[in-house]
């Protein structure tokens, strides 16, 4: 279900009019789309038992799911995908990847002129967005239409050059990536300190060094100085992490977009190590530097909402610490985070709570107050956070805390 929710709010309605409004193909479709809209069903238990009652299987179900499913995807290429708060970079990488679907269709139809027209403009545009994957397959695309096709021995070797050159950006980018994910794929669910991480983060970062120097593309230097960042912040050292960022930041800010993902990762690992450095003024400087770079409701704007918060605990401006939380945990798109996000604002609320108590938070006179902390429990407390309570080094520690005071 959660799959063709997310499906069912990028297609939106008002997309679907923009689009021309193209009908479903049954009203039984029609009428689970506009059920799931607007929050009627909210799991596949619901929808079964509202659509297929007295169905003695889930068949009759699933089929209408999948058929929606397959519907949504097919609007996705007709609704309009570029939300006017979308920076230049989200807006091209929509198109370019709209239009690479494009091209292999006229590949596959054998539209050679238009092949030609299009593949050129695409690999001119992706190679401007560092969408160095999609230039590459545009480029062999190319190579081939002037050398087997069309003769063109001028055109073919020029194909050939970049298509070489490329071949080796996207390698590279594919290690750099490689690499990151297997150092970080043990910090998701687990926040304690992993020993290993500084010697393992040195090695790799001297594996693609060399690449950083030859190559500026987005993906290789986003996931390269994440290593490079991680070589320093394993050990706790801050201000050679906050070196690194300020690196990796003057390289974002040099491409020829905005990038926004590289540049709010940054500035909030920057946040972190400014936090540690007990340098609050420079963490708030940076703060809202990253801020407005972020769409409300995003991944990453929970992420910085942690840091705000901190940021005010450690500066004692409790009251803008609650204001911070209740933003964040009112919001509608909250519950879509994933367990382990959620988990550390349950560890946030208990420490507000304790501060509410000693009288230096004062809820506001809205009853969006009175349910928030109204009835705190610590056994619920313990049961709401049962990854944290288990990692005994990282974040089980202000668990264990807490319960103390």
């Amino acid at each position: 279900m959660d799959a063709l929710r997310e499906l069912i709010e990028l297609v939106s309605a008002k997309r679907l009019k923009l689009a021309g409004e193209p009908e479903f193909p049954d009203t039984r479709m029609a009428r689970l789309y506009q059920a799931i809209a607007s929050g009627t069903i909210k799991d596949d238990a619901a929808a079964q038992a509202a659509f297929f009652p007295n169905a003695k299987s889930i068949v009759p179900y699933q089929r209408l799911k999948l058929g929606l499913k397959k519907h949504l995807y097919r609007m996705l290429f007709l609704v309009d995908l570029n939300e006017p708060n979308y920076q230049l970079w989200q807006q091209a990488y929509f198109e370019c990847h709209r239009n690479w679907g494009v091209v292999k269709l006229l590949v596959g139809k054998h539209a050679k002129a238009s092949t030609l027209e299009l593949a050129s403009e695409l690999l001119q545009m992706s190679r401007k967005y560092d969408f160095t994957d999609i230039a590459l397959d545009v480029t062999r695309i190319l190579r081939l239409q002037y050398g087997s096709i069309l003769g063109d021995l001028k055109r073919y070797d020029q194909y050939v050059a970049l298509a070489t050159h490329l071949e080796a950006v996207v390698q590279a980018e594919n290690k750099a990536e490689a690499l990151y994910t297997d150092l970080v794929v043990r910090f998701v669910n687990n926040k304690s300190a992993k020993e290993d991480v500084h010697k393992q983060a040195l090695e790799f970062y001297r594996q693609i060094e060399s690449s950083l120097d030859e190559y500026e593309t987005y993906r290789l230097h986003l996931c390269g100085r994440l290593i490079e960042v991680l070589i320093y912040s394993s050990i706790n050292d801050y201000k050679n992490t906050v070196t690194v960022c300020d690196r990796a930041i003057r390289f974002f800010e040099s491409r020829p977009y905005i990038a926004n993902v590289p540049l709010q990762a940054f500035y909030q690992q920057a946040m972190v190590c400014y936090i540690q450095l007990r340098d609050y003024e420079q963490g708030r400087v940076v703060a809202s530097r990253g801020m407005k770079l972020l769409n409300e409701g995003t991944f990453n704007w929970f992420k910085y909402q942690e840091l705000l918060l901190v940021l005010a605990l450690h500066t004692k401006a409790y009251q803008e610490a609650y204001q911070v939380f209740k933003a964040a945990v009112t919001h509608r798109k909250f519950g879509a985070l994933p367990a382990h996000a959620q988990q550390i604002w349950k560890i946030n609320e208990a420490y507000l709570y304790y501060l509410m108590e000693l009288g230096l938070i004062k809820k506001q006179p809205e009853a969006q107050d009175d349910q928030l902390m109204s009835r705190f429990r610590m056994a619920r407390f313990v049961n709401e956070t049962p990854l944290y309570s288990k990692d005994k080094r990282g974040l089980n520690i202000p668990i264990l805390i807490f319960q103390i005071v």
